[in-house]
């Protein structure tokens, strides 16, 4: 026989209230109405949605699309709802296309403290202010620092990326290099020797140049430990990308360090959409009118090619008719970045205007326009031995393009486990999908980086060395397991 509880009853009560309150100002077509839109707003500008569509990226889209659509129409209420398109996101499995927070209100502008005057900043007050502080971790991925036989050369801190020695016995010597991100500004010290380059005749601050002399400061920094790593009398090297964030585009520039061959960076392709013209146009501007003060007309004369080629695809974008990607919901097909079906259009490599350009073969101005890699000049080809990417799930973004670009031009083996599979993120300023009733907001790439076996970058960069930690192992035992697979392939190559 069972007890009438009268505290229970009134909290079961409460939330029967509670649900039938929800369920009274739920508007399901509304919410079905969001998930249109958003659906509608991934075909016009998802750069990554053809290779989402395909059977290769593992993802089934039009099961996607009606367990989704299934979840809404059972939805009680507007908890549920949100649940069914954040789930729709995550089913993506691609860590640009994510949900924002709600938008904050603008500040009004009397409220706002007047601009500071960076023209009577000193180096250490000017980086600072202008953002060059690290961000991410100093220590290794694993904790190699607590394992015997390991001698720290840098810890980080004094000097940027922590750096070591690793006594691996007959098999010999392993250098340590830690890149804990590729944002230019996560690296403090480089801006510190970046900022008299940056300062204008009459003193001003010229801050696109601080963010160009810093990647160039670092890049130099970066060959100059592996060069001391080397004399040290390091066989091989391994760079730890792990639990790296990303950056910017100087993960494709970093692999030109490794090696002395050629590297050759993959096509970069943009969503058919306003974000891609708007790219288009930005490189011809770049091409024409915004080149640098000391550009000569042999210059001009030298890019006008290219700014050329950049108005042809982009008269050819203007006259094509944007095709239908609804399909996408209905059936696979096989990834083609050039099908029409497939809403891309090629622009430039992920390296600039070209794949591939040697130092020397133009001036200044025209190499560092056409090639972003250009900034590495004088300091590529700083090791020349076996290179070991250390990767692990959290390897996202720019440090996913370094693992790609170096892997496919057989620069280094990769060892760990598959990177996070963010891919190419975003070559505009962000514009992100607001839905209407909702209020939900989500970022959508706009560019799509490929690999040299023609997949896309944001399926994540398998290991060359599989490297996974077993049930109840410690990371001290993975930095270990690691390190012996680094000395098992090494023992192989002789």
């Amino acid at each position: 026989m069972s007890r009438f509880h009268p505290v229970r009853a009134a909290a079961a009560a409460l939330l029967a209230a509670s649900v039938s309150a929800s369920a009274a100002g739920f508007d399901r077509s509304a919410w079905l109405q969001d998930y249109r839109l958003l659906k509608q707003e991934l075909e016009k500008r998802y750069s990554h949605l053809a290779w989402m569509a395909s059977p290769r990226s593992g993802v089934d889209l039009p099961r996607l699309d009606r367990e989704t659509r299934s979840a809404l129409s059972r939805a009680r209420g507007d908890a549920e709802a949100r649940q069914a398109l954040l789930d729709f996101q995550r089913g993506f499995h691609d860590g640009h296309f994510s949900p924002l927070p709600p938008a904050e209100k603008q500040a009004s502008p009397r409220h706002e403290p007047p601009p500071r005057p960076a023209s009577r900043d000193d180096a250490i007050s000017g980086c600072a202010a202008e953002g060059y502080v690290p961000r991410n971790r100093i220590a290794f991925s694993l904790p190699f620092e607590t394992l015997a036989g390991i001698r720290l050369s840098a810890d980080g801190l004094a000097r940027p990326m922590r750096s070591g020695i690793a006594d691996l016995g007959a098999a010999g010597k392993l250098a340590l290099l830690r890149l804990p991100s590729f944002n230019p500004k996560d690296y403090p010290q480089a801006c510190l020797n970046a900022w008299a380059s940056a300062l204008t005749p009459d003193g001003r601050l010229d801050a696109d140049r601080l963010y160009t002399q810093t990647m160039r400061a670092w890049y130099r920094e970066t060959a100059e430990r592996m060069r001391e790593l080397r004399a040290a009398g390091a066989r091989a090297l391994v760079i730890d990308i792990g639990d790296n964030p990303g950056g910017n585009d100087s993960g494709d520039a970093m692999s030109r360090l490794l090696g002395a061959g050629p590297v050759r960076s993959e096509p970069l392709w943009l969503a058919q959409s306003p974000q891609g013209e708007a790219y288009l146009r930005q490189w011809l501007a770049d091409l024409d009118a915004n080149l640098p003060a000391d550009a000569t007309p042999a210059d001009r004369a030298a890019l006008r090619p290219f700014a050329d080629d950049f108005r042809d695809k982009l008269s050819r974008l203007r006259a094509e008719p944007v095709p239908d990607m609804g399909w996408v919901w209905r059936e696979q097909r096989r990834f083609d970045p050039a099908a029409r079906h497939s809403r891309l259009i090629q622009a430039g490599y992920a390296s600039g205007a070209v794949a591939e350009l040697e130092a020397g073969r133009y001036s200044r101005v025209v190499a560092e326009t056409l090639f972003w890699p250009a900034l590495t000049f004088g300091s590529q080809a700083a090791w020349d031995g076996p290179v070991y990417l250390l990767t692990d799930g959290q390897t996202y973004s720019a440090a996913e393009m370094f693992a790609a670009v170096s892997q496919d031009n057989r620069l280094a083996k990769t060892v760990g486990s598959r990177t996070g599979g963010d891919g190419c993120g975003f070559m505009n300023k962000i514009t992100p999908l607001t839905l209407p009733h909702s209020g939900m907001r989500f970022r959508i790439p706009d560019c799509a980086r490929l690999r040299a076996d023609g997949g896309d970058e944001v399926a994540g960069v398998a290991p060359d060395l599989p490297v996974a930690i077993s049930p109840g192992e410690s990371r001290r035992a993975l930095a270990r397991k690691t390190l012996d697979a680094v000395a098992a392939d090494l023992a192989s190559l002789r």
